[in-house]
């Protein structure tokens, strides 16, 4: 079945075809230690060619696993779920238009978050990009396809697409209803169109494969804050959270904030002091003491206020009327612009705020003001003190780093702050990780956590390591009530419900319609498997929540 695919993709013009071996090369490293390797590749050159793409992959039922950028690092990079599947790699797509009326780009899948930017820059429009951490090279389409999100003001990218072009497994063209009516111009500016909408199957689903996507930007604001707290204790931290979430609700130009232990900081840091030897009780003392050092805080949190003059400096002032438990500081980009010219011209022995948040006020500010930067990259690169700067050349897969990111919801309240520290360090810690925590406001009523687990992907037995740790710590947020909001190829099956589930149910009956011969992204948050359901169900019976 695959050499016969393989013979009919060869008669088709307009691609690049890679076999197993040549695919393996050009897309098996992955920052997780990942093996599933695809039985090929097929590089797309033009749009045109995806549709009969499709119809052979139905033809031969052979799958495909789509990417834009096979940037995804920490959840699979390039690899499918499914090793049967070719990945059908959409990266060389990168056409871009702006439409300044409707403050809208209309981009191919492999437009990135640089690709953007020029074009914003060439058109003379001031509008943002949604910027992520994985920086300049990352996909907009892939990151929004896969729940991303971000600290600009239109924080879920997939909410931030407002139409969507491309073919159901099946072959079946989809385009926004409007366009359909005639009404193009609305299709740019009322996502939902008219009567059912189809556009949340494309969101981490398994249907279809896009092609085209028009991404609403925000405009610059008049006025941009960037905040940054710190909390002198965990216990401060938690009392913290009911005004926070308060304030998110009540203050409409407050972007996500993201709230970080001092390990987190640390690993951010030039030096990688994360790189030390040290093991055990030894290695808890060194960073403990080093973050004391460095007058690091138990934790610390940034955000972004984006708005008018008046607003923005009226919320400021609430911030800091109702968060009694934390000290909040607030810049505007031109302070830290100034920061970026005078800091080293001050005294040594003074102004140690300013000196231990410098380097996070710089990089938050590429990102607040839209415009891509590869400095968050630096945590993949954590264990290794030979990587001290990063280029928009630097791609963690390929220079064999190991990290693997679990990604848990949880409710925005002090209790399950609370919970969530102390249960995911102990996880991480029996297996020996750093609890590298934060957390991030995704909106009044939920957090987004983010725990990266480094290892040496060189060492197979690290490499086991990490792996039994990341299903461990699912399990358990799943015992407490946080589910992942997105997961790796490697671990759908801890995310499927049982077969026999309603969810189940209605997932097979959509893909029987829309990709009735399972071509599209085989595998992916597939609701396909009783042992994973069943699994799960029998933890959750002997696990009650732990609060240790």
């Amino acid at each position: 079945m695959v050499t016969s695919f393989i013979e009919a993709l060869s008669r088709l013009p307009g691609i690049e075809l890679l076999d197993g071996k040549q695919a393996a090369t050009a897309y098996g490293q992955d920052t997780g230690g990942c093996r599933r390797l695809p039985a090929g590749a097929i590089a797309v050159n033009t749009a045109g060619t995806i549709r009969e793409i499709l119809a052979l992959a139905n033809m031969h039922k052979t799958p495909l696993w789509p990417i834009s950028g096979g940037r995804n690092f920490g959840y699979g990079t390039s690899l499918p779920v499914d090793s049967r599947s070719f990945i059908l790699d959409l990266s060389r797509l990168r056409g871009v238009q702006i439409d300044a009326d409707s403050c809208t780009a209309l981009i191919e899948p492999g437009v990135t978050q640089a690709d953007l930017h020029a074009a914003i820059e060439r058109s003379g429009v001031r509008l943002l990009v949604p910027t992520t951490g994985v920086g300049p090279n990352g996909s907009i389409l892939g990151n929004a396809l896969d729940g991303g999100y971000g600290l600009t003001p239109v924080a879920d990218h997939f909410e931030a697409v407002c139409e969507f072009e491309g073919f159901w497994g099946n072959g079946t063209p989809f385009r926004h209803v409007y366009q359909e009516m005639a009404c193009s111009e609305m299709a740019k500016r009322w996502t939902q169109g008219i009567g059912a909408s189809w556009a949340g199957l494309l969101r981490q689903g398994s249907f279809g494969v896009v092609t085209r996507a028009r991404v609403q930007l925000a405009r610059v604001p008049e006025a941009t804050r960037i905040l940054v707290f710190e909390w002198k204790s965990d216990e401060a931290l938690e009392a913290s959270q009911a005004a926070l979430s308060a304030l998110t609700e009540d203050i409409p130009g407050i972007g996500g904030i993201i709230m970080m232990n001092d390990a987190r900081v640390l690993s951010t840091q030039l030096d990688a002091p994360l790189a030390s030897p040290l093991k055990g009780d030894a290695r808890v003392a060194y960073l403990s003491q080093l973050a004391r050092e460095r007058k690091v805080s138990p934790w610390t949190g940034l955000g972004t206020l984006y708005g008018s003059r008046d607003a923005v400096a009226g919320s400021v002032r609430d911030v800091r009327r109702r968060l009694k438990h934390c000290t909040v500081w607030s810049f505007s980009p031109a302070q830290i612009r100034l920061l970026q010219k005078t800091l080293h011209h001050l005294p040594k022995w003074g102004f140690s705020a300013l000196r231990r948040h410098f380097g996070s006020l710089v990089n938050t500010l590429g990102t607040v003001e839209g415009y891509p930067i590869v400095a968050f990259l630096k945590i993949a690169y954590a264990l290794d003190p030979s990587v001290k700067t990063l280029t928009v050349a630097a791609h963690p897969a390929k220079d064999g780093v190991g990290i693997l990111w679990y990604a848990p919801l949880l409710p925005f309240t002090a209790g399950d702050v609370k919970r969530y520290r102390r249960v995911m360090s102990d996880c991480l810690g029996t297996n020996g990780f750093d609890p590298l925590l934060a957390v991030t406001s995704r909106s009044s009523r939920a957090l987004s956590g983010t725990i990266p687990i480094l290892f040496d992907r060189s060492n197979p037995v690290e490499v086991e390591r990490a792996h039994h740790c990341y299903r461990e710590l699912v399990k358990v947020g799943l015992a407490n009530g946080w589910p992942p909001y997105r997961i790796g190829v490697n671990y759908m099956d801890l995310v499927a419900c049982r077969a026999d589930s309603s969810n189940a149910k209605l997932q097979r009956l959509l893909k029987q319609a829309l990709d009735g011969n399972g071509i599209v992204a085989s595998g992916r948050y597939a609701h396909q498997s009783p042992e994973a359901g069943l699994a799960r169900q029998a933890l959750s019976d002997v696990l009650a929540p732990v609060d240790h």
